[in-house]
């Protein structure tokens, strides 16, 4: 079970922080690149922006006391996030494919990863307590 206290809280505010810069600066590239290069390449370069602005956010100040070595949540953040971009250009696709527009589409493809990534930011990227930790 799951516990929820103020320290969680807080971290969830300032995860949902990283989680805006990442989505806007996104959604910015996506929807008025689209047009000029493709949705795959302004899907891609959208997300690379992000990324690298959300990762910043997350591992320098939302969850600072989780794991301190770089390599270690950097390769588990790189992981997720090729799975992340394939999972974003097929619900965005997806969406489109069937009248969606893609706006809109981005705002719940977001709403999807608000829950997915905390999951997987909290418990994995940056625990605190590693999963493979033999003591």
């Amino acid at each position: 079970m799951v516990k929820y206290n103020r320290r969680s809280m807080v971290q969830f505010l300032k995860y949902n922080f990283g989680g805006l810069l990442y989505f806007w600066s996104a959604w910015v590239v996506i929807t008025f690149g689209t047009a000029k290069i493709g949705l795959f390449w302004a899907n891609l370069i959208g997300n690379a922006v992000g990324i690298v602005l959300n990762y910043l956010v997350q591992k320098l100040w939302t969850f600072k006391d989780g794991d301190k070595t770089l390599f270690n949540s950097g390769w588990k953040f790189a992981v997720l996030t090729i799975v992340n971009l394939g999972i974003s250009y097929l619900i965005l696709r997806g969406l489109t494919g069937v009248g969606v527009e893609l706006w809109l589409a981005q705002f719940i493809s977001a709403g999807f990863f608000t829950g997915w990534n905390w999951a997987w930011y909290k418990y994995w990227v940056f625990s605190e307590k590693p999963i493979n930790n033999k003591r």
